[in-house]
């Protein structure tokens, strides 16, 4: 029984001299670990992000939302750069505004959103807009939609442009330079 109780202290000892070893090993290994990402806080750092989803919410109401297929974070630029992207604005509660676009970024300063390619708007009234760019610059700013716009209101016109203006709201907008309407009869 002696002989026993020598063979289970000994495998305890070694037991406890291993996990002992382990983190005093662990301790060497990473003690600069937090130094080397603090060292240089002016070094660009990247983020890659599959299913990203962004809002803004101001007092517990949401403004705006988006979702990417994918994101690309880059801290020295601060902007975020989507692929694939969904996203809605909101009044009240309430969706006013759906869009999608090929690829975007996402400013995280200033809260911009510009997308590019296959960008489509649609307010909630069936009116919509398609451009190759259109950039989003807050509630207060107007939006700008710029490359092939086109501007339906559904069973009344259809105009073609260059460039378009629209107020924060969506309720009206300006088409700058060389124009082609169509209307419904």
């Amino acid at each position: 029984m002696k002989k026993i109780n020598v063979l289970y202290m000994s495998i305890f000892v070694v037991i406890i001299v291993a996990i002992i070893w382990a983190f005093l090993s662990a301790g060497i290994i990473t003690k600069n670990f937090n130094k080397t990402f603090s060292d240089n806080p002016t070094e660009n750092k990247e983020v890659n992000i599959e299913g990203l989803y962004v809002t803004d919410t101001k007092d517990g109401v949401k403004s705006w939302e988006l979702f990417a297929d994918t994101g690309h974070y880059d801290n020295a630029e601060n902007i975020v750069f989507l692929t694939d992207i969904i996203g809605n604005f909101y009044d009240k509660g309430k969706v006013v505004v759906s869009f999608k676009a090929k690829r975007g970024t996402y400013t995280t300063e200033d809260k911009h959103i510009n997308l590019h390619e296959d960008v489509v708007f649609v307010h909630h009234d069936g009116a919509n807009i398609t451009a190759d760019r259109i950039t989003w610059k807050g509630k207060e700013a107007d939006i700008t939609a710029v490359g092939n716009v086109r501007v339906e209101k559904p069973g009344e016109v259809i105009i073609y442009g260059q460039e378009a203006v629209l107020k924060p709201e969506l309720d009206d907008f300006k088409i700058n330079g060389r124009t082609k309407t169509l209307f419904y009869l």
